[in-house]
Order: C-alpha cells, then sequence, then structure tokens
C-alpha cells in the first residue's frame, strides 16, 4: 500500500520530529523546534521539562570503546531506557535489547556496569547478552559520566582505606575484605579483576543479568539494486524497512533534491497481500535535523492485537506497547545507519576529488 493510499483511508497518525541534540545525541519529540528548522530566524521553542511523549537517543563516549546508544522514554539523556542499541561492524546489523531490567544495569554513564555483564568472560555469545564497560581509575575529558566516575573512585579510596585500617587491626573470622580478590573467586576466567563500581554500604552487589528480549535487524541486501534494505521479525511477523521515492506532496522538493533519503517501514502478515504501511520517514534540509517520522498508530495497533488474540484496552495507550518501542528504535538505527553511510561516501568522494585536482 502506497503512502497516499495509506493516508486516504481512517488512520491515526503520529507525527515525530526527530533533532540532533549536541554532537552525538538525538531527540525525537512531537513539538517542532523552530530554531532547528530550515530556513527558520526563530528563536528555539523550549520543550517542557519532563515531557514523556517523546525520545532521547543517548550516544555514551568512552575512550577506546564504541559503547551502544540506548533509546529512553522522556526527552532526558537519563530517562527511563527502553532498549539498548548496538551497531554491527559495517552497519551489517543492529542488536536490539529490551527489558524492565535495564532500569537497574545502566549506570549514570548510560553503559552497562561491569558487575551487571552477562558473561565473566565479557563475551558476547547470544543476543541477550548485556556487556559490561569497567570504570577506570582516570578518565578522558570529555567522557560520560563526570561526576559518576568521581563518585566511584572515591567509594574504592575510601575502601581502600577502610581495608587497610582493618588489616592492620587483624581480619574478623569469615570476613574478606578484599573486594578484588572475591571478585576473582566468584569469575575465575576473568584475566584481570576490576575495582567495583558500587558502594557496598549504600547499595546491593550488582548481580550479572541479561536482556528479557533482543531482536536483531539485518542489512539484507547490501550488494544488489535494493541495497537500503533491513528486515526483522517479531512474533513470527516479518518487517522490512526499505528505501522509498514515494512522499507526501508536500514535500516534492524532498523527493527532487534527496531521492535517496526516505524510508518506509512494511509489515507482512498471512492475508495482507503486499503488507501494510506502518511508518514513513522524510528527511530534512536542515542542518540541526534529521527528519520526520509517520507512524500510522491504527496499522500498529492492528498488529498488537493480532499478537494478543484480544482487543486492545481503549484507555491503553498503542504507543506504551513493545511493538510500537521496536518501530521507534528500528527507525532510529536506520535513520543513523543510512546518515552514516551518507557522510562516510561523502568523504570518500571530497578524498577522490581532492587527489584528482592534485594529481
Amino acid at each position: 500500500m502506497s503512502l497516499l493510499d495509506t493516508l486516504s483511508t481512517r488512520h491515526r497518525l503520529s507525527i515525530w520530529h526527530i533533532y540532533h541534540k549536541s554532537d552525538s545525541h538525538m531527540t525525537i519529540t512531537p513539538f517542532i523546534n523552530a530554531k532547528k528548522e530550515f530556513g527558520s530566524k526563530h528563536k528555539e521553542t523550549p520543550e517542557p521539562a519532563n515531557e514523556t511523549n517523546s525520545y532521547f537517543v543517548h550516544h555514551p563516549t568512552l575512550l577506546f570503546h564504541n559503547a551502544p546508544r540506548t533509546l529512553r522514554r522522556g526527552n532526558r539523556k537519563d530517562g527511563p531506557p527502553i532498549c539498548i542499541l548496538k551497531c554491527g561492524v559495517l552497519w551489517r546489523n543492529w542488536i536490539l535489547q529490551f527489558g524492565d531490567v535495564l532500569k537497574g544495569v545502566l549506570d549514570p554513564r548510560g553503559v552497562v556496569r561491569w558487575e551487571c555483564r552477562s558473561n565473566p568472560n565479557n563475551m558476547m555469545n547470544d543476543d541477550r547478552a548485556l556487556k559490561g564497560y569497567r570504570v577506570r581509575g582516570w578518565r578522558v575529558w570529555g567522557e560520560s559520566g563526570k561526576v559518576y566516575h568521581r563518585e566511584v573512585n572515591e567509594r574504592r579510596r575510601m575502601e581502600k582505606e577502610k581495608g587497610k585500617g582493618e588489616s592492620r587491626a587483624g581480619p574478623e573470622i569469615g570476613h574478606t575484605t578484599d573486594t578484588a580478590e572475591s571478585e576473582k573467586q566468584l569469575n575465575p576466567t576473568d584475566i584481570k579483576a576490576s575495582p567495583p563500581s558500587y558502594s557496598a554500604a549504600l547499595s546491593p552487589r550488582p548481580q550479572p543479568a541479561v536482556a528479557e528480549e533482543a531482536v536483531r535487524l539485518n542489512w539484507t541486501s547490501p550488494f544488489s539494486t535494493h541495497p537500503r534494505r533491513y528486515a526483522f521479525e517479531y512474533a513470527n511477523i516479518e518487517f522490512i524497512w526499505e528505501g522509498t521515492r514515494d512522499v507526501y506532496p508536500d514535500n516534492k522538493w524532498a523527493k527532487i533534491f534527496m531521492p535517496f533519503h526516505h524510508l518506509k517501514l512494511i509489515a507482512r502478515m498471512p492475508g495482507w497481500g503486499n503488507g501494510r504501511l506502518v511508518a514513513h520517514y522524510t528527511p530534512s534540509f536542515a542542518c540541526r535535523k534529521f527528519g520526520q517520522l509517520w507512524v500510522f498508530d491504527n496499522v500498529v495497533s492492528e498488529l498488537e492485537q493480532s499478537l494478543n488474540s484480544s482487543t486492545l484496552e481503549e484507555e491503553r495507550d498503542v504507543r506504551e506497547t513493545r511493538l510500537y518501542d521496536l518501530v521507534m528504535a528500528t527507525a532510529v538505527c536506520m535513520i543513523l545507519g543510512e546518515w552514516q553511510k551518507r557522510t562516510v561516501l561523502l568523504a570518500l568522494l571530497a578524498l577522490v576529488a581532492e587527489g584528482g585536482n592534485a594529481g
């Protein structure tokens, strides 16, 4: 079904505006930020302080690590986490990890605590496995979690001094003060132990955890006539993100000058023929705005009803369901991935042109 056919039918539509936030984050909001719109000279429109009807994509900065992004509810980077977004090598796949467990395993830096890693060797042997990140004794300017890093290392210093004092007085029977040694005993496969990033006096010891659910978004045919096609499966429903030139008539300039930027999400189920249009993305000319995402809530509601084999409660917002979160998360992956590919391609073309001029 085309975009115009979908719009011509009775539908519920959510329009999301996707903006850059600093250099590495992004916000997804139903509100228009006039300052970040193309050709606008208006002042920035302030959002509500704690807007829950929005999304925030947080990308932590850790030296020597490609830390995964987190999709959060609200317009703050410390909002409730929805999922972790892990990009594979050269955008071949994305792994999306969901679950309420994320609220307890993510630290203020935005990454999984070292003590909450799924495997002692911190290997990713399963899509649901969580990778932990140590809090180092040193920090580089610009890394995430400045205050948290100071607090953790101050706690370590205090515990170390306390341990020295107890060792002079003699340890109590059955009591071990060396936390690093106890960690080695619990995780014998670890080659290098890390000091704990928590305070045993203030909170219970974090435990290893795994994501409740994981979905893999795969680049199906990078070297074909459909190089922008990604697919994933959820509850036996096939979803396909792919490029499109089918845009709303008001966006004709975007269709002319950005023909390879538009995206659409199709859901395929038995009896749906060629599938149903679930979401549509149109890019923006503005340098501080990614674009505009349309999500057809009625189609998501139909899919949710087919999963639960019952009518979705009228008082329950479809935007609070796991399926809707999955649509938003995969949209973020597609928008970021395609934007990064174009950035790399333009940089390579600039290098080739510069080399040609120099020759």
